[in-house]
């Protein structure tokens, strides 16, 4: 996430480094695409440990879901106040901005409902992922005519109107979030806002899914766990790509009109299953290289993980009130952003644009990096 924060340059970096445009209607998902709902995968990873034996050890369900219920209102309000930080210099603040949706909120609304959800047995999680990938399928198959009715399609450049057209998908997720509406009043804000359930749910799903490896995971604690993960972890990854396969922009694929893509702009359910499956992948290629391969020279990841919030939050308002607004001279004399103006620099000494791109990324990783290395010698965590 540092890293990918931080490059800006499409045509002189690699493509994997970039989100895929959210009004493409290709859609596709790239690395960078995927590193958010890693996030969630992560979390809930960690929600059966520390509900059973971390903070949450002897604690009632009620007292778990109060917890739980507080710390998803701090991730909340401290993802307001990141949205807020890249704006509030230039528009006044009033009481919708509580209502905007952003990666914290959506981070804090998914961990509290994967506390929920695994307060029930299992099965009843299972059921809750293919009850809201199921759900999240279907709001494509809304019918086209019924849903243009209510909101006007977004054509992009040229591509085609029509069912299970990209155009299509956008005006469902449009209609979901109530923005059909001709001026915002309080309540199509509210009602908005209660919309991006249509987000937070998959996401949900992904972390849901993250605890049930974790405890599959530690059936074990072996290499027939590590087995087991990648083999759940390689079919979500199919099912992902049976899901989109064959997938055209105009509508259509594998499975007619209900065909769609990898989307981080719809939250699809391919692409949440592409999610969960590459990060069980993933899980099991670190416990293997760090839990049983004692791989050492992995353990300085660690120091990012024990203050991951305060490393995000950090690096967020430091670019947006410091780095991305203080200015710099570049060396053809111009006033250029610290980020900006580094990569100028960069480049000049290089001469070559990619270099510069990379070489900030990396000294922006480091900086945290260190950061994060001397709070955890010191004891300095932040949670919320």
């Amino acid at each position: 996430m540092l890293i990918v924060n931080m490059t800006w340059d499409r045509e002189a970096l690699p493509g994997w480094l970039f989100h895929v445009p959210w009004n493409d209607p290709a859609q596709g998902a790239t690395f960078t695409d995927l590193v958010f709902p890693w996030f969630v995968f992560v979390a809930g990873c960690a929600a059966p440990l520390s509900m059973r034996s971390g903070r949450g050890r002897g604690k009632t369900r009620g007292e778990l879901l109060s917890a739980a219920g507080w710390r998803a209102c701090r991730l909340y309000l401290i993802g307001v106040l990141l949205t807020v930080a890249s704006f509030a210099h230039e528009t006044p603040l009033d009481w919708s901005h509580l209502l905007s949706w952003n990666i914290l909120q959506l981070l804090a609304a998914a961990y509290l409902v994967v506390v929920v959800v695994q307060m029930t047995p299992r099965p009843w999680r299972i059921g809750f992922v293919a009850a809201v990938l199921a759900l999240k399928w279907a709001t494509f198959l809304l019918p086209y005519d019924a849903v243009t009715a209510w909101v006007t399609p977004r054509p992009v450049d040229g591509a085609p109107l029509g069912p299970g057209a990209w155009a299509h998908f956008d005006a469902v997720k449009q209609l979901i979030n109530y923005e059909f509406a001709p001026a915002p009043t309080s309540g199509s804000r509210l009602l908005g806002w209660l919309g991006m359930m249509q987000q937070y749910l998959p996401l949900a799903a992904i972390g849901v899914i993250g605890a049930l490896v974790t405890e599959e995971l530690e059936r074990k604690r072996d290499w027939r766990s590590v087995g087991a993960i990648a083999l759940i972890g390689a079919a979500l990854v199919a099912a992902a790509f049976a899901l989109q396969a064959g997938y055209r922009s105009e509508g259509g694929g594998l499975w007619g009109v209900a065909t769609v893509p990898f989307s981080k702009w719809f939250f699809s359910p391919a692409y949440c299953l592409l999610a969960a499956g590459t990060g069980s992948l993933l899980l099991a290629a670190f416990f293997a290289a760090i839990d049983l391969g004692k791989i050492e020279w992995l353990t300085p990841l660690s120091v990012l993980g024990k203050n991951a919030l305060a490393v995000y939050v950090g690096a967020e308002l430091s670019f947006k009130l410091v780095f991305g607004h203080w200015l710099m001279m570049t060396p053809t004399g111009e006033s250029a952003p610290i980020a900006s103006g580094v990569q100028a620099w960069l480049e000049a000494w290089s001469g070559s644009p990619a270099l510069a791109g990379l070489g900030w990324a990396a000294m922006w990783l480091v900086g945290w990096w260190l950061i994060a290395w001397k709070m955890d010698a010191r004891g300095w965590y932040w949670r919320a």
